[in-house]
């Protein structure tokens, strides 16, 4: 199948980087103008430390391209479905040529199935829209990241559930789970000065001393946004009237979230996008719904190994269940190895602390905690 191209609309390029894995973005004109302005709220310039295989992403936003493919998927003989995340189910179809087409055929997480499809082959990329499909732009960062992460995994890094800030060029890995506290951890490290962010929630450490950010926007709650005035001014920039906070539930750990992109939270608090680091310091984050006072204190090796381990996305990503654009050339056996090492080493040498804090103290007080933190590790 060789799908047209988007009629009377002249094509136009834009290189970009998720880490050192190279991207280049074909769209129609007027679209990748857009694009870029999203993508921009993500992306930064590469480290230039890895080389590794560029991808090619074309963009089609044309109905008749969108339906071919869609056909395409549902004549042919060889098809089945994956579950790349929890509820999202996506029909694919193989072709002869080892092009692989997938449509999204359940959708449990956005209630959009249908939205666009996706055609494969090697690491040219063909991304499907139609006229329906509601915010369109969002979708090419997610095949960006999907990419990226295979990519990394091949190269021998190991994905962490992680917040990262750097901190004078130490990386801050601020490991939990969902409603730990990592978005507020993440917010009160980037009070400190020279702090910068590096992703909001997931890590990939590499050759031992190295950690690359993954392109994720910063879901934040309304409890989080209202203790810092910088992401409640920005906020209610964006609403006007500041009705989208207000309508937002202010009960702690609730699961409705504002999300900002990962440039605008980092720049809230004056800083920019860190596209890699050298871990310094695991940060465990112990926030509860209290008025406790924040204490921190340094986790023995073995329980902080037992965090690292729990915190640890390789091979099996609770939340991104099957690798499906970019296949792993890794067995699980063999990751299983490279994120064993990554665990003994980031246990065995860099400090982890546990910070607890009551949400119902004013965050100084975290600041205050965070900054004594960091002068031990500057």
């Amino acid at each position: 199948m060789n799908p047209p191209a988007d009629p009377s609309r002249e094509l136009s390029t834009w290189d970009c980087h998720a880490g050192d894995v190279a991207f280049t973005i074909a769209a129609p004109s007027e679209w990748l103008s857009a694009q870029r302005a999203y993508l921009s709220g993500f992306l930064t310039t590469p480290p230039g430390e890895l080389a590794l295989a560029p991808f090619n992403i074309r963009v089609h936003t044309d109905d008749a391209a969108f339906r071919q493919v869609a056909e395409t998927i549902t004549r042919s003989p060889n098809t089945g479905t994956v579950e790349p995340v929890p509820g999202l189910l996506m029909q694919e179809a193989r072709q002869a040529t080892g092009r692989r087409c997938y449509v999204i055929a359940t959708d449990g997480v956005e209630h959009q199935p249908g939205a666009y499809a996706v055609a494969v082959q090697g690491h040219d990329i063909d991304l499907f829209t139609h006229s329906g499909t509601a915010r369109p732009h969002r979708y090419p960062i997610r095949l960006v990241r999907e990419a990226m992460l295979r990519t990394y995994e091949d190269a021998g890094g190991v994905i962490f559930h992680a917040a990262g800030v750097d901190v004078g060029g130490a990386a801050v890995m601020v490991c939990g789970p969902r409603g730990a506290g990592k978005t507020t951890m993440t917010a009160g490290l980037l009070r400190l000065s020279g702090a910068g962010l590096l992703s909001n929630d997931r890590l990939v450490p590499y050759q031992g001393d190295h950690v690359v950010a993954v392109p994720l926007p910063v879901p934040t709650g309304r409890g989080t946004i209202q203790a810092f005035p910088e992401l409640e001014r920005l906020v209610r920039r964006e609403t006007a009237d500041g009705s989208a906070l207000d309508r937002m539930p202010a009960d702690f750990g609730s699961t409705a979230k504002h999300a900002f992109t990962a440039r605008q939270f980092a720049e809230a608090f004056g800083g920019r996008l860190i596209a890699r680091s050298t871990p310094g310091l695991v940060v465990v984050p112990r926030l509860a719904d209290t008025d406790e006072p924040a204490r921190a204190r340094r986790l023995p090796v073995a329980q902080a190994r037992r965090i690292i381990a729990a915190n640890c996305f390789t091979p099996r990503d609770e939340f991104w269940v099957r690798p499906w654009l970019v296949p792993r050339r890794r067995t699980d056996e063999q990751l299983d190895d490279q994120a064993s090492a990554a665990i003994e080493y980031l246990a065995a040498t860099v400090p982890c602390i546990e910070v607890s804090f009551g949400v119902r103290n004013p965050v100084s007080d975290l600041a205050r905690t965070l900054e004594n933190l960091m002068g031990g590790v500057r």
